[in-house]
């Protein structure tokens, strides 16, 4: 009974059109492929592909392989983001952004879907965000041994104001890149986005500021997006830095003001204040860019200025406060007294690796599978 239910639950899922950018990474694609195929997902995938001719013919066979897929390839030239272009060829209501090596769990965003069909004040939903990264001997590899996760990462926007939002969404950690959105809103944002790469400042800008001012933001209490931290990830924030050298920034700034500006015109506000709230949002953006640099910089002097012995101490205690955490934990978890008191503190929900956790039965089946342990549905 319980698998014809699973089976009709999958029918009645709703569509999300899944849009995955790649370029010379068909190992990743083909792990993507397989892992929707495991887990029955419904959703379409539309593949924008910038490969060189050799992994364009790879990736054409490997979609071949999966005939119980719904797969639209496009190829596009590197350099500049052409979601624009596949966005005519989608049918579905709902769309989701994806990178090439993250996977997202099929049935929370058809969960998203359903929350934004109901709930017309907010522009996005997704699900709770984990980070991943394998071990050192696995790191840039589509499949290995996890050695650590996080804690489920993500939090909802849900004030009325929208400039309140705005506010909340720099000091909160809240991961807006990777959610489900209406079409209308995705064709908005890749108008204005499309004179800029993928991996630029300003597209990364534009990108959250639209998202942010289309409406609220919804995060459901289920794990949704599984991110693979490794090297593969080359972000530029050239822009940042050209902001205040001058040269080279001026066109792409104009490009941006004068899109956003629209758009909040759009909404109701005047020209002369959409440009105030334009810079006024830019300058959020460029403090929450440049913090990490100046924190990172302060650590590298302090770590200069220890001694070869102090890193070692401190890494060492480090190192034995984690162990010693671990045997506490496994110690209260044998004891169903102490198991209560520890877990009254620490709620196990917040550890999706342990069986108390709600997340724990969609990351197993993400992590037996990266794994490679023939993971079940």
């Amino acid at each position: 009974m319980d698998f014809i239910l699973s089976k009709l639950y999958y029918l009645t899922m709703a569509k999300v059109a899944i849009i995955i950018p790649t370029m010379n990474r068909p190992d990743f694609l083909l792990r993507k492929f397989r892992f929707y195929e495991l887990t029955e997902s419904p959703h379409p995938l539309y593949v924008q592909d910038s490969s060189n001719e050799e992994n364009v013919q790879k990736i054409k066979d490997i979609i071949k392989q999966f005939k119980t897929l719904d797969i639209t390839y496009q190829w596009v030239p590197p350099g500049k983001d052409y979601v624009y272009r596949i966005l005519p060829l989608i049918k579905e209501k709902y769309c989701f952004h994806v990178g090439d090596d993250d996977l997202v769990i099929p049935k929370t965003i058809s969960k998203c879907a359903d929350f934004l069909e109901e709930h017309p004040d907010y522009a996005t939903c997704s699900g709770q965000q984990v980070h991943i990264r394998f071990r050192k001997e696995d790191f840039d590899k589509p499949y290995g041994i996890i050695e650590r996760q996080t804690r489920p990462l993500n939090k909802s926007l849900e004030d009325e104001d929208m400039l309140a939002r705005i506010k909340n969404f720099w000091s909160v950690s809240a991961f807006m890149g990777f959610t489900v959105r209406r079409i209308e809103t995705e064709k908005i944002m890749r108008n204005l986005t499309k004179h800029f790469g993928l991996l630029e400042d300003m597209y990364e800008f534009i990108l959250y500021t639209i998202l942010i001012i289309s409406g609220k933001f919804k995060v459901l209490d289920e794990l949704g997006y599984v991110m693979q931290i490794s090297g593969l990830r080359t972000f530029s924030h050239q822009l940042t830095e050209d902001l205040f050298t001058f040269p080279n920034a001026g066109e792409q700034w104009k490009i941006c003001l004068a899109g956003l500006s629209e758009i909040l015109q759009g909404k109701g506000v005047s020209e002369e204040e959409s440009l105030k709230v334009v810079r006024w949002m830019f300058v959020l953006y460029l403090t929450h860019q440049l913090y990490p640099v100046e924190a990172n910089w302060l650590s590298a002097r302090q770590k200069e200025s220890m001694s070869a012995s102090q890193n070692s101490s401190r890494a060492f205690l480090k190192q034995k406060t984690r162990d010693l955490f671990r045997k506490i934990r496994r110690f209260a978890s044998s004891k169903p007294v102490l198991k209560k008191i520890y877990y009254k503190f620490n709620p196990p929900h917040n550890y999706v690796n342990l069986p108390e956790s709600k997340y724990y039965k969609d990351f197993k089946l993400v992590k037996d599978f990266l794994e490679n342990k023939k993971p079940t549905v």
